[in-house]
């Protein structure tokens, strides 16, 4: 099901661009929480919270003392005068916009007659939705609540793992990014990165689904539980760990015919859909997705996350997210594009430029973190080894694609940050280079004002 999109004032452009999010993304719309009221125009979301003590009585004693502050005469207990209230502070840390030029020659000669939607098109499909579904889940393992996340540049030190993480879409490797003050909404006071504490689990390599077990325990440990249906609760996987669960299911079940049921017609649905399986044991919902958004994150010996940490962090090991427990309500998502901008290039060229704004976040709610339990695969995993092999096959794929400049031959829908030149190539400055056939009669072509004769 698709989240609506709040229209309000949004134009058809934009409430097209955030729907189409919501239909491509598997993550937007995933996550529920509603405690922050994000603005795409603040620096920062200020969220009041009300803490009280566990101080009662009888009934027969509830009387304030005379300073208001102390207990009556029958005991000299203190009282709050007013609850302390705290703030819990959130920030809007993700900006990202991206730009294209259309020449009218372009639309002219390209057989795409609507090539100015196609690439907004693809640049959503595939650009966009990758970049806030990765940044998305792994702010969420990362427990973020304020601060902006960034890219290391060879200036940095460490130096991040791929040295274009500046310049394309978010890698989901902690390794490429580090996390920095914002702005002050007042006096330019910093807003200082700040986190939830999220702790992970290991996957069991013996029986698997017993990890379940371990997860509705320490959900149902949580004092919130009670609050949230346990239809609130999912399992975001992959297909190979979907498929170690089945396998798990049918070993338990040998000789079965639930079990002969499962090996005969067991399924493995779209890298993001619903999992075949349903809910499992504990109302875990499973939901899929595609091993590229997973991130990876650095962790201390207790697998508890260090949202800060680099590859110069003692003591810390960087593992790769395999599954995320957590509760719907945990986390919370935001979107919004802004109106595009777009201009004529008058007496400069013929053509026009185009720009896209746009904003999104993800905040883990510090309260309710407790429900957001990343998993991890063991040091040694045998029956659970098909999950790390899916993960490097993706891993090979994503970076073969990246390599390459243009369409082919990796047909993996992700490029680096630079590609081939549209040809012929006098559509581009300094526009010269046609890619002639050097075989054929004639080498002049072009016209007057951009000719090419090698």
């Amino acid at each position: 099901m698709v989240a609506p999109v709040q229209k309000d004032s949004l134009t058809d452009y934009q409430v097209a661009l955030a729907t189409y999010l919501r239909i491509t993304s598997p993550v937007a719309g995933m996550f529920t929480g509603s405690e922050i009221k994000p603005n795409p125009n603040a620096r920062s979301i200020r969220v009041p919270d009300i803490r009280v003590d566990d101080y009662i009585v009888d009934a027969d004693f509830a009387r304030i003392g005379a300073d208001h502050y102390s207990g009556s005469e029958f005991t000299t207990e203190w009282k709050n005068g007013i609850p302390p209230i705290e703030w819990r502070t959130y920030s809007m840390s993700r900006h990202r916009s991206f730009g294209f030029t259309v020449f009218d020659e372009q639309l002219r000669y390209t057989p795409i007659k609507n090539i100015v939607q196609e690439y907004t098109g693809r640049k959503m499909q595939t650009t966009v939705v990758r970049d806030h579904d990765k940044y998305c889940l792994l702010a969420a393992v990362l427990g973020h609540m304020t601060g902006k996340l960034v890219a290391r540049t060879a200036a940095d030190t460490p130096v991040p793992l791929n040295a274009d993480a500046y310049r394309i879409a978010c890698t989901g490797d902690q390794q490429d990014y580090k996390w920095i003050a914002e702005p002050g909404e007042d006096n330019d006071n910093q807003i200082q990165p700040s986190f939830a504490t999220i702790t992970g689990m290991v996957l069991d390599d013996t029986n698997p689904l017993s990890t379940l077990d371990a997860l509705s325990l320490l959900f149902s440990d949580n004092w919130f539980d009670s609050n949230f249906g346990n239809s609130e609760r999912f399992l975001l996987v992959t297909s190979a760990l979907e498929l170690v669960f089945i396998n798990e299911l049918i070993e338990k079940g040998a000789s079965t015919e639930s079990a002969f049921k499962l090996l005969k017609d067991g399924d493995i649905s779209g890298a993001n859909a619903n999992g075949y399986l349903g809910t499992l044991k504990g109302s875990w919902k499973l939901h899929k997705i595609h091993p590229e958004f997973l991130p990876r994150v650095y962790v201390d010996a207790n697998n508890v996350v260090d949202p800060v940490a680099s590859s110069a962090t003692a003591a810390r090991t960087k593992k790769q997210v395999i599954g995320l427990a957590a509760y719907k309500n945990a986390i919370q998502t935001y979107e919004h594009f802004s109106e595009k901008r777009q201009q004529d290039g008058g007496t400069r060229f013929k053509g026009t430029e185009y720009v896209q704004d746009f904003s999104y976040d993800c905040w883990v709610i510090d309260q309710l973190s407790e429900g957001v339990v990343p998993l991890f695969l063991p040091a040694a995993p045998v029956k659970t080894a098909i999950v790390g092999t899916s993960f490097t096959n993706v891993a090979a794929k994503v970076a073969a694609a990246r390599a390459q400049l243009s369409v082919a031959p990796v047909t993996y829908p992700l490029t680096g940050p630079v590609t081939l030149k549209s040809r012929p190539e006098w559509y581009t400055s300094p526009y010269t280079g046609a890619k002639l056939d050097t075989g054929l009669g004639v080498q002049a072509t072009g016209d007057v004002g951009h000719s090419k004769n090698p």
